[in-house]
């Protein structure tokens, strides 16, 4: 068997995976400028053969994400590939309409394409993402079922499960394409390695296609397949050839529309934080690490804290011989790649990597399984000191707290707007009851009632992945589930300074579905 794809206790994914869905946020008045102009491609190009969407402008809000070129035309400023990923799923329900009559509703494009194109490439890496933290802390399975909770369900990877956004699905395929390049490095007598070095290539070349800042993932992805593969430059041309189709398309998609094989639609894009610097890449500043670390709106430090775990596991790998020669390559990639990804976002125009309206800041997604991986090494290496243990397991249990109260309510939070929007939109969301579309109000149940499912499923599944049928690491996950509540409690203190707070509050009402 190669290692690092075998499946422990699906029962587990599958709660994940009820936990991930249970949650459909549709507001149909945001029009909102991540989704729109993507479901307009996929539908442009079935409909009508081609990549702009002049046709749907008017069914646009902003147009902060559609460039437009000297020839007058319009296209989508993103990378092409989650709007094909989606066709399968439009054509499917033309189809069904094609019978049953009608005309395919927005929110129907939508809700279909979140699921066939998002959803399930996102949960379909999870024991992947699984097995490789299996790999980082041997003989600890509780710290790999632990990172899979941290990553599954507090952190970015949940509300970029179920929104058409194409961060997760490039986290995914990153995440996939170096647990490809592992298995071809350290398996021995691999079946067929020629194959698991085009995948390699293949699933990197993809989530390029899908989301443009995959590349540096993909980048130290190939690095490590060059340095660590048994026959490396077969296997890097065969990597390459993988890589081949997914590079073709988007340069043919760039051509068509921008005129070069090399020119995104980010050099037509309205936003004037494009044209500073490169591509709005300007270097290092406070402003823009701030944005991306510690900002109680949007830092990562301050939303995921278990990620602080990942530092915590690379120098235990680093001070363990053995750990080194069984993952200090592939722990090296891990930090890399963190650390260019922290380094990319606190290089931008502050108002650029900031990212708009979202959960977090999203463009740095592809690096999360990396993180979590070292995380898994990371809590391993306390496991054995209670006290350390246990505030370990706290920064999990916030992570959770936080992003599952994002997904759960309006995972779009509005920025300027809210400083505090974990507090100020969340929290504020549930406790007046207001509960958007989700499998509980499908069967009838409103206001809190509608959320009590999801708050308890992650809370279960959470509780039952770090604490397994241990009576001491129950008591251990109790003592870190009431030290994370302790933590909101603190978190829902910091005072609101956002400018329009009222304001973003009262669009927030005006939108809101269902009523």
């Amino acid at each position: 068997m190669v290692y690092g794809l075998s499946v422990r206790r699906p029962w587990f994914l599958c709660a994940l995976a009820a936990v991930t869905l249970y949650s459909c946020p549709y507001f149909g008045q945001l029009k909102s400028a991540n989704e729109l102009p993507r479901i307009f491609l996929t539908t442009e190009m079935v409909d009508r053969g081609t990549f702009a969407i002049d046709a749907r402008l008017p069914e646009l809000g902003s147009r902060f994400d559609v460039s437009r070129t000297p020839d007058g035309r319009h296209f989508s400023n993103k990378a092409p590939g989650l709007s094909l990923l989606a066709v399968p799923a439009y054509l499917a329900v033309k189809g069904w309409h094609a019978v049953a009559g009608g005309t395919p509703s927005l929110r129907e494009l939508t809700w279909a394409f979140r699921l066939s194109a998002v959803a399930v490439p996102a949960l379909a890496f999870l024991p992947v993402f699984w097995a490789v933290a299996r790999r980082f802390a041997p003989g600890a399975p509780r710290a790999a079922d632990t990172a899979l909770a941290a990553y599954a369900l507090g952190s970015l990877a949940l509300p970029y499960s179920i929104l058409f956004y194409s961060h997760q699905v490039a986290a995914a395929l990153c995440g996939a394409s170096f647990a490809c390049a592992i298995a071809l490095a350290r398996t021995p007598d691999l079946r067929r390695p020629g194959r698991w070095a085009a995948a390699t290539g293949a699933l990197a070349g993809l989530a390029v296609l899908v989301d443009y800042q995959a590349a540096i993932a993909g980048l130290a992805v190939g690095l490590y397949l060059l340095a660590r593969a048994p026959r490396r430059w077969r296997h890097a041309a065969l990597a390459l050839a993988g890589a081949a189709p997914a590079a073709a398309a988007l340069a043919a998609y760039h051509t068509a529309c921008f005129g070069a094989p090399w020119r995104t639609g980010y050099a037509f894009a309205p936003d004037p934080a494009h044209a500073r610097g490169v591509l709005g890449i300007v270097g290092p500043n406070a402003r823009a690490m701030a944005n991306a670390l510690v900002a109680p709106d949007n830092g990562l430090l301050w939303l995921s804290p278990w990620v602080a775990l990942a530092v915590a596991g690379a120098v235990a790998i680093a001070r363990d011989g053995a750990a080194r020669r069984r993952v200090g390559a592939e722990a090296a990639v891990c930090a890399a790649v963190v650390a260019a990804y922290v380094l990319f976002l606190g290089s931008t125009v502050p108002e650029f990597g900031r990212g708009g309206w979202s959960v977090g800041p999203r463009y740095i997604a592809a690096a999360i399984p990396f993180a979590g991986w070292l995380a898994a090494a990371g809590l391993a290496a306390v496991d054995r000191r209670p006290a350390i243990a246990t505030v370990a397991l706290a920064l999990v249990w916030i992570g959770v707290a936080v992003y599952v109260l994002a997904a759960s309510t309006f995972p779009h939070w509005p920025w300027p707007n809210f400083t505090n929007p974990l507090r100020s939109v969340s929290m504020r969301l549930v406790a007046e009851g207001m509960a958007p579309y989700s499998a509980g109000t499908l069967l009838g149940l409103r206001g809190i009632a509608a959320y009590l499912p999801a708050f308890a499923g992650a809370a279960a599944v959470t509780a039952a992945l770090t604490a397994g049928r241990d009576r001491h690491r129950w008591r251990r996950t109790a003592i870190a589930a009431a030290l994370a509540a302790a933590a909101l409690v603190g978190y829902a203190r910091v005072p609101e300074r956002g400018p329009g707070a009222d304001r973003g509050w009262r669009y927030i009402e005006r939108i809101w579905e269902p009523r």
